[in-house]
């Protein structure tokens, strides 16, 4: 599906610029593929942080199962040093040396139990507080939209990122393409959470429904369409209130994710959306030997 988004973007390019300066041309193409290799990046990362999350919660469980296997040994050997000491009147210089082996394996396997108890209780402090970093990150934005939740934003917290949803009419004029003031005041608590965040990174994923704008003669398709509203976005976060642009990859993803129907004016509307996904830099977890 990327190498047919990356053909529809490039054959678009070719026709909606065909009259404009190579140079021109060749800077946005080269952005357009910028953002397409980042996309990519992004999504590896997801799905490494995925693959990591679910090997830590194997190892998670493997721990535990082998801390009360190893506990549940411990007590076995207490029985039998108890039983054996009951028995040292019929040798006692035999059972003494017995003895003094099963407390040197005793203490061991508490040393040992010891260690992946503490690497256990490390491993659950470093999720804690990868959930502390997303939990902030969501009530900040929260309290920052509260005077835009009637308008239909949302925010959430999604497995390793924080989702802002803004809806399209409050942030895109009625060409839904350009961006307007409503639009600006709308990405204003945005720009002002990430001038203090430099190393936040954030995907804009614009959404559209099947139908094109009537008015928009040079867009080919609905990929076309919802990539003008993310790089729009990201455009207006970058020359109007000075945001990194390296903090932004603007995607479009079309007429194919749609959240409800397409066979009424409402389910379009609802369907025509802008989400900024946000991921944090969290804490590593550590290793298990």
């Amino acid at each position: 599906m990327r190498s047919l988004l990356y053909v529809c973007i490039c054959s678009s390019l070719l026709t909606t610029y065909a009259c404009v300066k190579p140079r021109i041309y060749k800077a946005e193409l080269a952005a357009r593929s910028a953002a397409e290799a980042r996309e990519k990046v992004l999504v590896k990362e997801l799905i490494d942080r995925k693959a990591e999350a679910a090997s830590l919660i194997k190892q998670v469980g493997d721990l535990n199962r082998t801390i009360g296997s190893q506990e549940h040994e411990i007590d076995n050997l207490r029985m039998e040093l108890s039983k054996r000491t009951e028995l040292m009147g019929a040798s006692s210089s035999k059972l003494a040396n017995e003895k003094a082996e099963l407390e040197r394996q005793l203490a061991a396997k508490s040393d040992r139990l010891e260690i992946r108890e503490g690497l256990l209780q490390k491993m659950r402090t470093a999720q804690a507080n990868r959930k502390k970093a997303l939990a902030e990150i969501d009530s900040i934005l929260a309290q920052l939209y509260l005077p835009f939740v009637e308008s239909g934003v949302t925010v959430a917290m999604e497995s390793e990122s924080v989702v802002l949803t803004l809806p399209d009419k409050a942030l895109f004029d009625a060409n839904g393409v350009t961006i307007g003031n409503p639009g600006r005041n709308l990405l204003t608590p945005l720009a002002q959470f990430l001038a203090s965040r430099p190393a936040l990174d954030l995907d804009i994923v614009a959404y559209t429904d099947n139908i094109l704008p009537p008015k928009e003669k040079t867009l080919k398709d609905t990929w076309d369409w919802s990539l003008q509203r993310a790089t729009n976005v990201a455009r207006t976060l970058v020359r109007e209130f000075n945001t990194n642009a390296n903090q932004l990859t603007p995607v479009g993803r079309g007429e194919f994710y749609p959240i409800t129907s397409n066979e009424t004016s409402e389910g379009r509307q609802k369907n025509r959306r802008t989400t900024v996904i946000i991921r944090p830099p969290l804490p590593a977890l550590p290793e298990v030997d």
